[in-house]
């Protein structure tokens, strides 16, 4: 698996294409900004993409969705408990970040803590971690975990109102992230990758 990362938008999210370089399939993991541009580069790489997952509905992480779609159609999968993030823009935020209104009627797939998805030649096990949404959730493919915004190298995402919550947030990573046996490469939803291993010694909000 070959891992693509494009910082996008006007909050430079990370959008992640994860290539299948035996198949030339692959995922989108989050939609920022620039969905059209981004559309336009997979187009020109050869790359078959099969599916879109989304860590949460903030709006900056699910902005270039629509114009996305618009040049390549696929399904898009969200955790069930943040489907409503995507019709109620004062859950996603864009009126504040954008000054603008988000709501994104697209028919997503929702998901579940613990299922599996088949996508490209890749199997991806969805972890629910709520607290910075309440579905956000973070997805482990091979030896790699893609966290969004529950957490990012040396911090965590943090509250936003009307559903997030920091101690459940810190809950979720040490139940759920920090109970995975060994070291994974951890790809947030900003900044720079970072590891299991690190956060569990260094991360001031939750290490153990």
């Amino acid at each position: 698996m070959k891992i693509h990362c494009y910082e996008v938008g006007k909050l430079r999210s990370n959008a992640y294409l994860l290539e299948n370089e035996q198949t030339k399939e692959g995922i989108l993991i989050d939609c920022g900004g620039e969905g059209a541009h981004l559309a336009r580069m997979i187009v020109q790489s050869g790359i078959d993409l099969k599916g879109i997952l989304l860590t949460h509905g903030h709006a900056d992480h699910i902005e270039g969705v629509e114009g996305f779609l618009n040049a390549i159609k696929c399904p898009v999968y969200i955790h069930e408990d943040d489907l409503a993030y995507l019709v109620r823009p004062e859950w996603n935020h864009s009126p504040d970040i954008y000054g603008k209104v988000i709501c994104l009627d697209i028919g997503a797939i929702s998901l579940q803590d613990g299922e599996q998805l088949e996508l490209a030649g890749l199997t991806v096990e969805v972890l629910h971690t709520p607290g910075h949404t309440l579905g956000s959730a973070c997805f482990k493919v091979e030896d790699c975990l893609f966290t969004g915004d529950t957490l990012f190298r040396d911090t965590i995402g943090g509250d936003f109102p009307p559903h997030g919550d920091t101690e459940l947030e810190i809950h979720s990573i040490r139940q759920k992230l920090f109970a995975i046996e060994g070291d994974l490469i951890c790809y947030p939803g900003h900044g720079e990758p970072t590891s299991l291993d690190y956060e569990r010694k260094f991360n001031m909000y939750c290490r153990i």
